[in-house]
């Protein structure tokens, strides 16, 4: 490799490693937003944020594949797919970047069906969470691949390590901090509550962290729990204030904000302490220790967020799930040895045969083309006075009643079959009248006439906010009226929700194809591991 080549795969992966720091704290920034702002349009600041290294990124990738196929001297050591060949890192970072574009659209399709998301893990973010993980691995791959190379700046590579490690370990804890919400914090089996973020946060961290040992030292983790902590702090400080900064003269904050801080929350708090101590009492090579560390650092024990996890759950099936996860974080680090075997081999220069290669492209080809072909969801619409635009789309929308103007926000759009949607409606910040009370009205035309379901609203606090529940008892179109009653006099305004024809994607699919093709470029890169040795 020349010394050009060298400098520009080092300051690619210091680049790569750079845009993952800004785009996991635009992560952060935007799932402030859409707590204390809400949903806004496509092009947002925190959005810019996570979108703003896509492109150079792409078009790095492509001009240094189309150069290493046909213009280098050698291409002898690369991994050919179809008449294309660059070393493996680079395919392994074109695949995850692939994997996050083609979630994007995923995305899109899935609001367009289902509505809003109430929960960060959903079949498209599936891929766009996987897709991002995968490019931050193969950024430390990628890093490996130059550090085996005579004469290279290992300070700059060690940085693009240790970075793209923190941006991987905390991308999965944004992701995990689905199981810190109540509505998925415990798996109900045989009767007891079992805390799931034990097992997948801690078997996050019981994976990376021996694995940044294996190739950095001790040192180097210690470095990166340092980091860890630090970027916590300094996030919960600033998060807030970069929404405030952020926001426009066409945003307004959501009642009861500033909410917590969820990205800086749910990170391992105690995390720099148990590395300290077991790196000078015992080793990170130590089972008992290391599974010790995660489950004391887990953020689970947090009294900070909405409820007290552990006295929700109670003290018994506390206890239970802390020996389960146990025994699962037990078997999960006897998966270290495979998976820095598979880091290495992957970093390394690699010569498969022709009949290989040409097989595995036509797969990987053949693959995407049938997830092209995937006819997009289709479920219901609800027509809005103020529609969103993008991915998140709808956002809250603005009503008149009598004059009396309201933000109504649907958590979620209410599904095809039976089900509950929760609902926020509140007050305009211009708004002076004081309503009296304000409730919601279903009716459901049938043959012998309509059915009017009513649910009364909560009206917490002393201000303007109505929240609860709408009860879909029936499928098939219908119309919402918001009620509100001032000054002894009533009004209403119409929310038609029209159903279409029944989905063609439907959700047990979706969640399939989003397990799937993430599953598909995992499986396939360790295949290609397996086979250097």
């Amino acid at each position: 490799m020349q010394r050009r080549e060298k400098n520009l795969l080092t300051y690619f992966a210091l680049f790569l490693a750079i845009y993952h720091v800004v785009a996991r704290v635009g992560l952060a920034v935007d799932l402030q937003w859409h707590t204390d702002v809400g949903r806004d349009k496509l092009l947002t600041p925190p959005h810019m944020m996570i979108f703003s290294g896509i492109i150079p990124t792409m078009i790095f990738l492509v001009s240094y594949i189309f150069w290493f196929s046909f213009i280098r001297e050698s291409n002898s050591h690369g991994y050919r797919l179809a008449i294309f060949s660059a070393p493996i890192p680079i395919w392994i970072i074109f695949s995850g970047m692939i994997t996050l574009m083609l979630g994007g659209l995923y995305d899109d399709l899935w609001h367009t069906s289902y509505g809003v998301d109430t929960t960060i893990i959903t079949p498209p973010h599936l891929w766009t969470f996987s897709g991002g993980m995968i490019v931050e691995l193969a950024t430390i791959i990628l890093a490996l691949y130059v550090k085996q190379q005579k004469d290279v700046n290992n300070k700059l590579l060690n940085i693009a390590i240790i970075l793209s490690m923190w941006a991987l370990i905390y991308h999965l804890h944004i992701a995990f901090a689905n199981f810190l919400d109540p509505r998925g914090w415990a798996l109900e089996i045989f009767g007891f509550e079992l805390i799931l973020h034990f097992f997948f946060a801690g078997g996050t961290l019981l994976v990376l962290l021996p694995l940044t040992k294996s190739i950095i030292g001790d040192k180097g983790l210690i470095s990166l729990a340092v980091l860890m902590f630090s970027s916590q702090i300094l996030l919960l400080v600033m998060v807030p204030q970069l929404v405030s900064l952020m926001m426009g003269p066409e945003h307004v904050y959501r009642p009861g904000s500033p909410n917590t801080v969820w990205s800086a929350h749910c990170m391992p708090w105690l995390l720099l302490l148990g590395v300290l101590i077991i790196g000078k009492y015992s080793s990170f090579d130590n089972p008992v220790s290391m599974i010790a560390l995660v489950m004391i650092a887990d953020a689970v024990w947090l009294p900070t967020f909405i409820s007290y996890i552990p006295s929700e759950v109670g003290m018994l099936d506390t206890i239970l799930s802390v020996m389960v996860s146990i025994g699962l974080l037990a078997m999960i680090w006897r998966v270290n040895p495979f998976v820095i075997r598979t880091v290495q081999q992957l970093s390394r220069e690699y010569l498969p045969n022709s009949k290989q290669r040409s097989k595995a492209a036509k797969s990987i080809v053949a693959a995407v083309c049938f997830l092209f072909l995937i006819p997009s969801v289709s479920a219901h619409a609800i027509h809005l006075t103020e529609e969103g635009e993008g991915f998140d789309a709808p956002k809250r929308f603005l009503i008149d009643v009598d004059d009396n103007y309201l933000w109504v926000e649907f958590m979620i759009w209410p599904p095809k079959s039976a089900a509950q949607t929760e609902l926020v409606i509140y007050a305009h910040e211009n708004q002076t009248t004081e309503l009296d009370d304000v409730w919601i009205e279903l009716i459901y035309p049938t043959d012998k006439g309509n059915v009017t379901m009513v649910s009364h609203l909560d009206n917490p606090g002393d201000f303007q906010l109505w929240q609860g529940e709408v009860r879909f008892p029936f499928s098939g179109n219908q119309t919402l009226q918001i009620w509100a009653s001032s000054n002894d006099s009533e009004g209403y305004t119409d929310i038609p929700i029209i159903v279409d024809s029944p989905t063609l994607l439907p959700v047990w699919l979706a969640w399939t194809v989003g397990l799937l093709w993430p599953t598909f470029i995992i499986a396939y890169w360790c295949r290609v591991s397996s086979k250097m040795e």
